[in-house]
């Protein structure tokens, strides 16, 4: 009896996950080309957007956050807005204690104040000097879209 709990304990510890945390940093940051006085209008509304992806072979972030940021642009097209300024992200990347698994749940979650501006939108997300990957070759698994 004592043997089925030693590997139900050394299953157990197999299982759980290191987590890897990283943020675009303490303050929102908008695109230089949007920033300074009279380039976007002064009504704004807060907007977050967040989806839970499951990778295989890598994470490379900056797509994960481009794809999210596109969604959560669409939410502000429909709000009549058509910029993001004042962006801020976070992601967390759950990393499986068996190297050999190599399938990642990355969780983003993306917070901005939409906006109205004759100039177009960056298409690109804040802060990009702040990622960090798991190198490898990524393939989109699964993309949900997940409540803030």
């Amino acid at each position: 009896m004592a043997n089925v709990f030693v590997k139900l304990r050394r299953v157990r510890d197999k299982s759980k996950a290191e987590s890897l945390n990283c943020s675009s940093g303490d303050e929102p940051q908008t695109h230089p080309s949007l920033a300074g006085e009279g380039a976007t209008g002064r009504r704004r509304v807060s907007v977050v957007h967040s989806d839970l992806f499951t990778c295989k072979g890598g994470v490379d972030v900056p797509k994960l956050l481009r794809a999210t940021r596109m969604s959560l642009l669409e939410k502000a097209e429909f709000l009549g807005a058509n910029v993001l300024v004042e962006e801020s992200w976070e992601f967390t990347i759950r990393i499986p204690k068996d190297p050999r698994h190599r399938l990642y749940k990355v969780r983003v979650r993306y917070l901005a104040s939409a906006s109205r501006s004759s100039r177009p939108d960056p298409q690109k997300p804040v802060a990009l000097d702040k990622v960090r990957n798991i190198p490898g070759l990524m393939t989109i698994l699964e993309r949900e879209e997940v409540t803030p």
